[in-house]
């Protein structure tokens, strides 16, 4: 049986710190010996994990986005990892946004005499 963990002060500067260095959420996670499922019950029961965590995911955020600022010249770098590090660890801001735009034609065939018949006996109805 695994013992029940509490938050601790130690436990956020860890994962702050870890997120100052670029660390996705598992990497924090690991590092202070929880699970992904645990780290989700805490956010929704804990609001200071849960204000540590969106700190810490910012400052990882800012890291990459850092790194990749400071390499915009440099030809060795290799920006497509970059790019899929922050899709992949931060998927709602880095999502492709591709819209589908068609045009469906369609004939439509009326028969006005039947619907203004029916729609005067409806009204004398």
């Amino acid at each position: 049986m695994v013992a029940k963990k509490k938050f601790t002060t130690e436990m956020e500067k860890t994962i702050l710190e870890l997120g100052q260095h670029g660390a996705s959420q598992k990497s924090m996670y690991a590092a202070i010996g929880i699970s992904k499922a645990t780290a989700a019950k805490w956010k929704d029961e804990n609001p200071e994990f849960a204000e540590t965590m969106a700190m810490a995911t910012t400052y990882a955020q800012s890291w990459w986005e850092n790194m990749l600022l400071a390499n915009l010249e440099n030809k060795a770098f290799n920006s497509r990892l970059v790019e899929i590090a922050l899709r992949g660890q931060f998927p709602d801001e880095y999502k492709d946004n591709r819209e589908i735009k068609s045009t469906v034609k369609q004939e439509i065939t009326v028969d006005f005499n039947k619907e203004i018949s029916d729609l005067i006996s409806a009204l004398k109805a």
